[in-house]
This record gives C-alpha cells, sequence and structure tokens, in this order.
C-alpha cells in the first residue's frame, strides 16, 4: 500500500467505499441535463492537459 497516501485510510467516515461510489455514479450528469438545471451560479473548468486555442471559447451571460 505504498502508493497510497497514508492520510486517506486514516479517513473514516462511517460509510461504506460503495456508499461513496454510488454517489459519484448518481451524481453524473450529460451536458443536455447540465444545461437544463445549470446547477452552479459560476462554474469553473480545470484542464490538466493542453488544450487547442481553437477549440476554447468564452461564454459569459
Amino acid at each position: 500500500m505504498k502508493d497510497t497516501d497514508e492520510e486517506a485510510l486514516n479517513f473514516e467516515t462511517g460509510e461504506s467505499l460503495e456508499h461513496w461510489v454510488k454517489l459519484y455514479w448518481d451524481s453524473l450528469m450529460t451536458l443536455d441535463e447540465y444545461k437544463g438545471k445549470k446547477p452552479y451560479p459560476k462554474p469553473e473548468v480545470l484542464v490538466f492537459e493542453p488544450v487547442p486555442k481553437e477549440i476554447i471559447q468564452v461564454c459569459e451571460e
């Protein structure tokens, strides 16, 4: 287990891993669902890979 963060090993929530995995998968939505609900007033996107400037578009309402 040397590749696992020790803090993560000591973080006890009282819930099973299956519980957290189910919450994660149940929280996912398609782009169309997201656009319809708009759950966040000012969303931010973090990208950790190079993105060609030709495909970046900034939208503000």
